[in-house]
This record gives structure tokens, C-alpha cells and sequence, in this order.
């Protein structure tokens, strides 16, 4: 009796190996090329791998740091100006939405964003921008600042499993310069945005590799006193500035294998946050200071 149930239960486990060593295409290329049933592999998806240090330094520190130093007390109390309607010409426009009468010649400034914890400064993107002059006769001369620019940002169209994603762009010219024989149409700069985990890891490697190393950098200039606060620049909530082609080669992943791009480039960087109005460029240089990026006063 003790001989017959191991025979069944051998007999069993054999049919069940036999079931799960179903040939699996691995090599295939397609997904219907793939067998389809309740064995196949899944798929593997991208996902983050780690945390990235300064994205936990906003949320757990800086975030209420800077909610408190931008924050104003007198911005709910002040009253709404009233608007000065323009008055209806003819009958038909009494029930119709009649625009604000226009005063002087400034343009309308931007609502100023009230400071709450739904509206604390924070950064939506990150565009890296780098202007190639070579380009204008030669195209080739794009694929080292694309290079540079793909290794830095480690971005790619879809990639990592983030669909928004655009990857490494090609910036072409809107109009036409004689003086620079530069027709419209023609590439001249690459860029790449970054958000999300990515623009975090990108302030990490530019203040913990970048600027310690550059001997002539004391911090990013700020605009004279006599700067006009209405200006479009001022009201817009964008933080920019510059380096030379010495900033590029100390990135890590570019001082890895420098000889692999023939010429470094300057690039400009744009810090994009989600302030507008009154005060905005302001309160944008105290969040980026906060991520250790010095400022001074020319």
C-alpha cells in the first residue's frame, strides 16, 4: 500500500514539472511573440531605486523653512480694487462682459500667489540649456553638447519608466541673422528639462561636484537695486544663471570619460518654480539658496 501511494505522488510531481518546463520564448522581440498563460514572465517595469537626498532635505526641512520667510501677513487684507468698466456703447452690451478700462502704459501685473501650505515655493522643473556657435556651419558640432547633456541629465524620451520624460531636445533658430549667417530653422542649441527625482539629483551632483571646484565662483549674482520689481523677469519666478565649459567637465559623469566628448560647452541653467506676482524672483532665489546655491550682490 506504501509502495503504490509513492508511485502516485511520483507520478503527480512529474506532470507538474512537466507543466511548469513549458518552452518560454525569451528572445522574443515582440509581445505577441511571447507565450501567453498563467506561467509566462511578467514584464518589469522601471521604478525609483533610492531616495533622493535633496528631495527629502525640501520636504522634511526646507518646505516649512521657506513657507514661514515668504510668508504675509498683510496679503488677505488688503481690499480688491474695484474695476473700471467701460461703459456700454449700445444697448445690446449692457448684459455682455465688458473689459477693464486700461491705464498708463504698463502692462497688468500678475496675481501675487498668497502663501499657504497648498502654495508652498517649491520647483516644478529644471532646464539645462547650452548655446553651440560651431553649429551654425557645422551640425556635428550638436553631438557633444547632446552627449554631455544625455550623461549630465541621464535622460531620454519615456525613460526610466516616466512617460513625461522628453529627453535631450534640439533647439532651432526662430529667425533669420545675417550678420551670424544664421537662417531660421537651422539648429543652433540643445536643452533638457528635468522634474520630478531627476532635477534633485541634478542639484546634488552641480553643488556637491560642481561648485566647490570653481575658483572663480563666489555665488550668483543678483540684479542692481535699481531694478524695476514690475518687470516681466521679477514677476515670472525663475531662476537663472550661467557657467562656463570648465563647470561642464566637472560633472561626475563627465570627468568619468572626458575623452569621450571632444569640446565642453557653457550652459545656462533655469530654476522654474511655481511662483508668480509681486515678490516672486525673491521668494525663488531664498528656495534655490536653500539647496546651498550662494547669491551676492555685485
Amino acid at each position: 500500500m506504501g509502495a503504490q501511494s509513492v508511485r502516485s505522488f511520483t507520478a503527480s510531481a512529474s506532470r507538474v514539472s512537466l507543466k511548469r518546463a513549458a518552452p518560454i520564448s525569451r528572445h522574443a522581440s515582440t509581445k505577441a511573440a511571447v507565450q501567453q498563460d498563467e506561467w509566462s514572465l511578467p514584464y518589469i517595469h522601471l521604478g525609483p531605486t533610492h531616495a533622493s537626498r535633496y528631495s527629502q532635505h525640501y520636504n522634511n526641512s526646507l518646505a516649512s523653512d521657506v513657507m514661514y520667510m515668504t510668508y504675509s501677513h498683510r496679503l488677505s487684507q488688503r481690499p480688491a480694487k474695484p474695476e473700471t468698466l467701460q461703459p456700454p456703447q449700445t444697448p445690446y452690451e449692457a448684459n455682455r462682459a465688458r473689459p477693464p478700462i486700461m491705464r498708463g502704459n504698463r502692462a497688468v501685473r500678475t496675481k501675487t500667489t498668497e502663501i499657504t501650505p497648498a502654495t508652498v515655493p517649491k520647483l516644478e522643473s529644471i532646464i539645462v540649456h547650452t548655446m553651440v556657435k560651431e553649429a551654425i556651419g557645422n551640425k556635428n558640432s550638436l553631438l557633444s553638447a547632446i552627449a554631455a547633456l544625455r550623461a549630465i541629465s541621464g535622460e531620454t524620451p519615456n525613460g526610466a519608466g516616466r512617460k513625461g520624460s522628453s529627453g535631450v531636445q534640439v533647439i532651432t533658430a526662430k529667425k533669420s541673422a545675417a550678420a551670424w549667417k544664421l537662417r531660421e530653422g537651422m539648429p543652433v542649441a540643445v536643452k533638457v528639462e528635468l522634474k520630478g527625482e531627476a532635477m534633485y539629483d541634478f542639484i546634488q551632483s552641480l553643488v556637491d561636484f560642481v561648485l566647490p571646484r570653481l575658483r572663480d565662483f563666489s555665488g550668483v549674482p543678483l540684479p542692481p537695486a535699481s531694478t524695476p520689481k514690475s518687470s516681466p523677469a521679477s514677476l515670472a519666478g525663475v531662476v537663472s544663471f550661467g557657467f562656463g565649459p570648465t563647470a561642464m567637465s566637472f560633472f561626475p559623469q563627465i570627468e568619468a570619460n572626458t575623452d569621450a566628448y571632444p569640446k565642453m560647452h557653457g550652459f545656462h541653467v533655469f530654476f522654474k518654480t511655481n511662483l508668480t506676482g509681486e515678490n516672486a524672483q525673491e521668494h525663488a532665489r531664498t528656495l534655490v539658496s536653500g539647496f546651498r546655491i550662494p547669491f551676492h550682490r555685485r
